[in-house]
């Protein structure tokens, strides 16, 4: 699809959600940021190369929520420019539609939305091409149903698709489709057991030099301990096991199979007072890149905020992660303190610094520094 016409047919959407909202008894929200971001290694190489990027993010949604039925829809376009990177401008169309349907004894939901962005943006998550100017579109659907078997039983059903396409050649367009069964049984006020057992198909296809297909299927215990109304700490453990057939060339010149197995793990723990959230999560786990490969991830994510007034908040988001296949094993570290001030009651100043490291096996580590300064404002 042509981007430029998503675009221009996505802007009218904005502009009538207002009456949208009156026709259907919905309420609206509308939200505008605007900020700017100095980057003293924006492609994340050893020759270092500074930019500002700039941003306008026009957002808005429409909510509607009634006993049995809650509906949320959610759009936004990110406008980006870059003061030495031109070719790396863009605009960033989002949509999600988020709803859940309330019956006697089950819960029915089904999420799905669509989204554009610059695969750069996603580089420190994904395999590290931070110099790539690559569009890649999103589109998922997520339905499910949660069913109340007996006082202390639920079971639930999910099905999660995901498809990514590029308009480069430097990616694999994909796609990752899963179907989860989850029982929790709680066995008191504050204790609660989880079993989750889950099957996927990923594929993943770079036009002219390869294709892969990998099924993978994951099987997970757990605990969920409240231990207050403020504190929760839930932690699983299971196993995986895959099963991946890359072919290579066109026609195929070559086939390869793999077979792998291995261990999952999750643990967390979250905190929320009045003035101060905190939450810490450890994981190992399995991660889809763009290039074609289901991978091993073993991460670490931590986040603290605190209010300081009623005007004013700040916090800190830390994150760590290593992600292997093969021999291409890379590390990512994010630590970024961030304060807020509300300067009216709509009018807020955002500020934040964000200090990134990026280390891959083959061609060394990088560091970045970035300072963002922005406003944002509530309709």
């Amino acid at each position: 699809m042509n981007r430029i016409l998503k675009i221009i047919t996505f802007l009218p959407l904005l502009a009538t959600l207002p009456a949208v909202s009156m026709a259907a008894g919905w309420v609206a929200d509308f939200s505008f940021d605007a900020n700017a971001t100095y980057d003293d290694n924006f492609l994340m190489n050893n020759a270092e190369q500074e930019s500002w990027i700039y941003t306008l993010k026009p957002e808005a949604s429409l909510i509607y929520a009634s006993p049995v039925m809650t509906s949320e829809l959610q759009t936004s376009l990110a406008l980006k420019r870059y003061s030495e990177f031109e070719r790396f401008d863009s605009e960033d169309p989002s949509i999600n539609w988020k709803n859940s349907y309330q019956r006697q004894r089950s819960t029915w939901t089904l999420d799905f939305g669509y989204s554009e962005n610059s695969q750069r943006d996603l580089a420190e998550d994904d395999v590290g091409q931070f110099d790539s100017n690559t569009i890649v579109e999103t589109t998922y659907a997520n339905p499910g149903v949660s069913y109340r078997i007996t006082e202390k039983d639920d079971l639930g059903i999910s099905f999660s698709y995901t498809e990514r396409e590029y308009d480069g050649e430097d990616f694999s367009d994909n796609d990752n489709q899963t179907v989860s069964i989850n029982w929790q049984r709680k066995l008191n006020q504050a204790l609660s057991t989880t079993v989750t057992v889950s099957d996927s198909e990923y594929s993943a296809e770079r036009t002219a030099i390869s294709t892969v297909e990998t099924d993978y299927e994951k099987a997970t215990v757990g605990l969920i301990y409240r231990y207050s109304e403020a504190t929760t700490f839930s932690g699983s453990t299971g196993y995986f096991q895959s099963n991946s057939q890359e072919i290579i060339g066109q026609p195929a010149l070559l086939v390869i199979e793999t077979d792998n197995t291995g261990l999952l793990l999750n643990l967390s723990a979250e905190h929320s007072q009045q003035k101060n959230k905190w939450s810490i999560n450890l994981s190992r786990s399995l991660y889809p890149s763009s290039q074609g490969n289901v991978e091993e991830r073993d991460s670490v994510r931590v986040t603290f905020d605190r209010e300081l007034s009623g005007r004013s908040t700040a916090g800190i988001n830390l994150s760590w992660h290593e992600t292997g296949f093969d021999t291409a094993d890379r590390e990512s570290i994010s630590v970024s303190p961030y304060y807020h001030y509300r300067l009216t009651e709509k009018l807020k100043l955002q500020t934040s610094y964000i200090f990134r490291s990026f280390d891959r096996e083959a061609a060394g580590s990088v560091e970045s520094n970035r300072m963002k300064i922005g406003l944002r404002y509530d309709f």
